[in-house]
């Protein structure tokens, strides 16, 4: 602190005289010298140059110990009278105007600003991490409200985050417990995201007991889903679709008493299977799961089921579900069950139909399909017992198909007969008789849709009775069948339905289709590892929550007009990232930033039609002194 003066116009003495102020320089912490006024003294005279220069010493003084608590009295003793009446003069006029505290705030703000300045060649950028995919998982399970049911079922803080960690991992990048660990160590925030800052890595042992304890649970747990998700979509389930599929295993599974084998709807006849039978709603939401023998034939997984939807959801006074099966389930049993049982049903019929006749063709109904070909719709007018109501489907798609494959079926059998009949004339050929009819035997089990129409007449050799000596055959009833080719029957015993309302409602058995795929493929259900029976059926039922998670998100993306299949919601969200700064700042000091990063548009779309919130997040930081 130091005194300026300048040469100025007196008016008062009518002369030039030294008008004097009280200035300061003082160095920011960017480094930058800055200066200012602190106070305009005015024109002064009577003070010597060395009293001058003592006052600006005892200001200086004064400035730089403003915040003891006190001073001694006889600090400027050494001074002179009149010097230390103008310390305290000056001194009082600048603390009044708070002149004095302005280089503290400037010091201040330059301070924070040096403190937000990083030097560019020290910056790097550390533990960068999956965040979006999972980000938006959390919020799915969370407004499921998972974490709730777990807490009133009386488990502990850290069971719940451990199973909230691992149902996220499963839904995102559907993996085993082995390489969710891994995941869990180098790839996802999902730890981060669940435990915050108290972030912790789970155990072996507590990754491989969750699905085990979620499914000690089951019943209770799916019950709740039921009645958060009708809750949020308003759902009144007045259409349940029931259908069953199979997941093969890997290995012998000795140790299994479900595994076994059975029709695989995967052409998997090499391994055993495990049968899992779904009831689903019209937004493909499970009702009801159940998880039965590998060889469980499709048309005995209903009676079980039906019991359990009837107990779990008891229908009302004032109407009836309406059951929508495929023709594996739906035998004369079934459908007597699910009539008794106060529901209706609409199905595939499992026979041909005959002594029928149909409405006159300018009165048949045309639809599209899904792929937007044109299906024609007819009624079916017969005497049944049961009285139920038929109607014709003809798929152009459906006809393509049974030609193209007939066709070929066609001019397979007969290749086999032509050549048993040549073999019959032909040195080293197949003459014995009952050769003969065993070849021709194992063209009939491999051709069986074209065998039936075919009447094969074998001829006895009179020479040698044990050789045939000739083969002929003719076809009947083709032409009826070729007629019929693309036509199928829909059944139902609601017979106020129209034909394109039976049609829609039939549709939606591709829901449950759609569900069963993507367990398989999406959430990666098979193949089974596990050797166990509680193990295996533990591991469908935590893809099954993994699939409510999904489903759920799912649905409201769909009211929003975006379709996109799971690996494709995961592949949008998964380019939002989480990840760690580190760099100098001017100060000197060490700041670590974990920053999440702001989600590209796709994914900023996904945020808003789900209504999720886009960051999990703020900025993080930490500042220690190097």
């Amino acid at each position: 602190m130091h005194f300026i003066s300048q040469t100025r116009y007196n008016p008062d003495s009518g002369r030039d005289e030294k008008y004097y102020r009280i200035k300061e320089s003082f160095r920011d912490k960017l480094g930058r010298v800055r200066s200012r006024i602190l106070l305009n003294v005015g024109f002064w005279s009577g003070l010597t140059p060395e009293e001058v220069r003592d006052v600006g010493r005892g200001l200086t003084f004064l400035q730089e110990h403003r915040d003891e608590v006190a001073l001694f009295d006889d600090l400027f003793n050494e001074y002179s009278e009149q010097t230390r009446l103008h310390i305290g003069r000056f001194w009082s006029e600048m603390v009044e105007s708070g002149a004095i505290d302005i280089s503290r705030q400037v010091i201040k703000e330059s301070e924070a600003k040096a403190r937000k300045m990083l030097d560019s060649e020290s910056v790097k950028h550390t533990d960068a991490r999956e965040l979006g995919a999972e980000w938006m998982t959390l919020q799915s399970i969370r407004q499921l409200r998972i974490e709730e049911f777990l807490k009133e079922q009386g488990w502990s803080d850290r069971r719940i985050k451990a199973a909230i960690s691992m149902l996220m991992v499963r839904t995102v990048y559907c993996s085993s417990e082995f390489k969710s660990r891994a995941i869990l160590r180098d790839n996802s925030a999902t730890c981060e995201l669940v435990y915050g800052e108290e972030e912790e890595s789970l155990g072996y042992r507590a990754m491989y007991n969750v699905a085990p304890e979620l499914y000690a649970i089951k019943s209770e747990l799916e019950q709740h889903l039921c009645r958060v998700t009708d809750n949020l979509f308003n759902q009144e389930n007045r259409i349940l679709l029931f259908d069953l599929t199979n997941f093969y295993f890997e290995g012998s599974k000795r140790s299994s008493q479900k595994a076994k084998f059975g029709r695989s709807k995967e052409k998997r006849s090499d391994c055993k299977l495990l049968v899992l039978a779904l009831c689903i709603n019209t937004d493909g939401f499970i009702r009801y799961s159940s998880i039965l023998e590998g060889n469980t034939a499709d048309p005995k997984s209903l009676p079980h089921m039906i019991e359990e939807v009837i107990a779990e959801s008891p229908l009302s006074d004032n109407s009836k579900a309406l059951v929508v099966m495929d023709a594996g389930i739906a035998t004369e049993e079934n459908l007597s069950l699910i009539k008794s049982k106060g529901y209706n049903y609409l199905c595939v019929s499992r026979t041909k139909l005959k002594d029928y006749e149909l409405t006159p063709s300018e009165e048949s109904v045309l639809v599209n399909d899904c792929k937007g070909e044109v299906i024609t719709l007819r009624k079916v007018q017969r005497k049944d017992e049961n009285g139920d109501y038929y109607l014709q489907v003809n798929s152009p798609q459906k006809l393509h198909t049974e030609e193209s494959m007939n066709g070929a079926f066609k001019e397979r059998f007969e290749l086999e007969l032509t050549k048993a009949k040549q073999s019959l004339s032909r040195k080293g050929g197949t003459k014995t008789y009952e050769k003969v009819i065993e070849r021709i035997g194992r063209a009939m089990q491999k051709y069986p849709s074209i065998a039936k129409f075919y009447d094969i007449k074998y001829t006895r050799s009179t020479a040698n009775p044990k050789l045939m000596s000739d083969l002929s055959w003719s076809t009947h009833g083709e032409e009826r069948a070729i007629a019929e080719y693309g036509a199928y029957y829909l059944r139902t015993n609601v017979t106020s339905l129209d034909e394109k309302s039976i049609w829609d409602y039939y549709n939606l058995i591709r829901e449950i289709e759609c569900t069963n795929r993507q367990l398989k493929t999406d959430l990666n259900l098979r193949p089974i590892y596990h050797q166990t029976d509680d193990r295996s059926e533990a591991h469908l039922f935590f893809g099954l929550l993994a699939y409510w998670v999904v489903n759920n998100i799912r649905v409201q993306l769909k009211e929003k007009g975006i379709r996109h299949y799971w690996k494709e919601i995961v592949r949008i969200m998964s380019t939002q990232k989480a990840v760690t700064t580190e760099a100098t700042n001017m100060l000197g000091e060490k700041v670590v930033l974990r920053i999440c990063s702001d989600p590209p548009p796709n994914a900023r779309k996904i945020y808003k039609a789900l209504n999720y919130t886009t960051h999990p997040f703020r900025k993080i930081k930490i500042c220690s002194t190097q």
